[in-house]
């Protein structure tokens, strides 16, 4: 093993797509020692650290073995050594036998392998290339980069020395194939978290990803279909639940019997709604147990009430409210969704914390306990306005008082006259509640309701000591919507159409932190990626109305009219080219 370039350079400013950009990517071969520092070689530098550079990137480095693939694949693009942005052009360095740890000697410094390279719009930039990004990550040859153990001066020649063999580790290759590929390997994602040499952040992202998709006892029927594509379906019973609210019954239309699903999934219907050319598509909570006849949602109709002078009609929900009727036809695809309660858990307790209509998941939930076996502690903490709020209180008081190890608590927000009754609190669902009616922190939570009251109680379980790996939520907002903005601090809006124009699908963004790369995979609408944080720009999308914020700075370029859906949120309804 041994170095074959040793390649520096430093921040120059470039025009790419009619922007001024700033970048290191541009590095030349040099002859002779150079210092190797904590932060890069002398004479070398990053224009973006935001990104790029610090110490687990002190040194990029790229096999020389790699070059023959490319000029296989680039057959008119000059590639001198460093074409790659690396800083180290090496031989005998493999991602797929290197390991994350692996600690080396060149010259008379000490290097540590940390992580694969990722790459953002820039290798684009070098190669004059709108594709190479995409190309790049889906060759798998991304080299990897070293962090410094102990300064020295490099030369190229120099041979590599293995001075050390990390333990419990794994090959920087099984790294990209996690991050890229198989993000719903839970079992490769855990051992990612072990993985002591691999930077904080890396270990945090798989942490996150394997709360996204849930414990494995649940993953694997949570992402099995039952049946793929709209299946059609009757409306067979409809039910006032309260002044805006209403369950659905609906049947499939062949009369086979239904497949079971998990405690809090969702369904996906798509229905003709007058005035709308094209089906729109939406997602309804379950509200039952699994029945093999029918499947029940409990929908709320978004419209002018009491203390809602300034809301707009709900398009889809005011529609099966006022127009859909018994014998009526509805498309559905299989359940879905990882926002369901482990019932393998059953010495776990749990407290389901719900508001408004976010009380349908947690009440499939509570059905699936209070039928289980084993009795499991659980509280149900439900928040509402005032009493004509409540949603199926019959069916949630008769489990509560029939089952011991269920508590209901229900909370008034603005109660209109004065109550009495024990099991009815005043005020918000917060930390004070906690406190005053749970025996201690050491539950599961699952919280389901508008996004500032998720916000609120996911702040206090915080406060209160609650790990972030103990909290599980689903957030809740009305499409075609949107709220008084009262200043800064007002929540963001978060229930709007979403149209893929190409693909013919319309669909309600209602997860206020939920990009449209996330909601387009939920759609089947294909949209290519890479880095999925705004770096790479593979997964640049025309907008064609509409417009959108970022839930972190972009550092792609982008054209107007285009977006970067994986990091982007609408503020409006808009229409994608996709």
């Amino acid at each position: 093993m041994k170095i074959v370039s040793l390649n520096v350079g430093l921040p120059r400013t470039v025009q790419w797509k009619g922007q001024a950009v700033s970048t290191g990517i541009f590095k030349t071969p040099v002859s002779g020692h150079i210092r190797l520092r904590s932060l890069d070689f002398d004479g070398d530098a990053q224009a973006d650290l935001s990104v790029h550079g610090g110490p687990d990137k002190a040194a990029y480095v790229y096999a020389s073995e790699h070059y023959a693939y490319w000029r296989r694949e680039l057959p008119n693009v000059a590639l001198p050594w460093g074409m790659f942005g690396e800083n180290l052009t090496t031989e005998g360095l493999d991602e797929d036998t290197l390991q994350v740890g692996d600690r080396f000697r060149i010259g008379s410094a000490e290097v540590m392998v940390t992580q694969p390279r990722l790459p953002c719009f820039k290798l684009g930039l070098r190669f004059g290339r709108d594709d190479m990004v995409k190309r790049f990550l889906a060759s798998g040859r991304l080299g990897f980069y070293f962090r410094v153990v102990a300064e020295g001066e490099i030369a190229a020649g120099d041979e590599v020395v293995l001075i050390e063999r990390a333990k419990d580790s794994v090959p920087v290759s099984e790294v990209t194939r996690l991050y890229a590929r198989d993000k719903d390997d839970v079992e490769g994602l855990q051992r990612m978290l072990r993985v002591a040499a691999l930077p904080e952040d890396w270990r945090d992202y798989f942490k996150e990803q394997i709360e996204r998709i849930g414990r494995p006892a649940r993953r694997h029927a949570a992402q099995r279909p039952a049946w793929t594509g709209f299946r059609p379906f009757v409306l067979r019973q409809k039910l006032r639940e309260s002044e805006d609210v209403s369950s659905f019954h609906l049947a499939p239309e062949d009369g086979q019997p239904l497949p079971t699903y998990l405690p809090g999934q969702f369904l996906t219907v798509r229905l003709a709604v007058p005035g709308i050319d094209r089906p729109v598509v939406r997602s309804y909570s379950l509200s039952d147990a699994a029945r093999s006849d029918h499947y029940r949602l409990t929908i709320r109709r978004i419209g002018a009430r009491a203390g809602e002078p300034q809301a707009k009609a709900g398009l889809v929900s005011t529609h099966f409210h006022e127009r859909l009727a018994v014998g009526d036809r509805i498309e559905a695809k299989a359940p879905a969704g990882m926002f369901t309660i482990d019932m393998t858990q059953r010495d776990r307790p749990v407290v389901l914390i719900g508001g408004g209509i976010g009380i349908t998941p947690l009440l499939s939930m509570l059905i699936a306990i209070a039928a289980a076996e084993a009795p499991r502690e659980t509280w149900l903490l439900y928040g509402v306005r005032d009493e004509r709020d409540v949603i199926l209180r019959s069916q949630l008081e008769t489990i509560a008082r029939t089952h011991a190890n269920i508590r209901l608590h229900v909370f008034y927000s603005r109660p209109a006259r004065r109550i009495d009754d024990p099991a009815i609190q005043t005020g918000h669902i917060g930390l004070e509640a906690f406190k005053r009616l749970l025996p201690s922190n050491a539950y599961d939570f699952y919280l389901c309701g508008p996004s500032a009251m998720m916000e609120s109680v996911t702040r206090d379980l915080e406060a209160w000591g609650v790990p972030a790996d103990r909290v599980h939520t689903e957030a809740f907002g009305p499409a075609t919507v949107k709220q008084a903005v009262h200043g800064p601090s007002a929540q963001p809006d978060c229930g709007f159409d979403v149209t893929f124009e190409r693909s013919g699908v319309t669909a309600q963004w209602s997860r206020c932190e939920l990009p449209l790369l996330e909601l387009a995979e939920e759609q089947s609408v294909a949209i290519d990626f890479g880095c999925r944080a705004g770096s790479c720009g593979t997964c640049v999308t025309r907008l064609l109305s509409g417009s959108v914020r970022y839930l972190r700075r972009p550092n792609a370029p982008i054209e107007a009219g285009e977006i970067l859906p994986c990091i982007a949120v609408p503020t409006e309804p808009l229409t994608l080219d996709a």
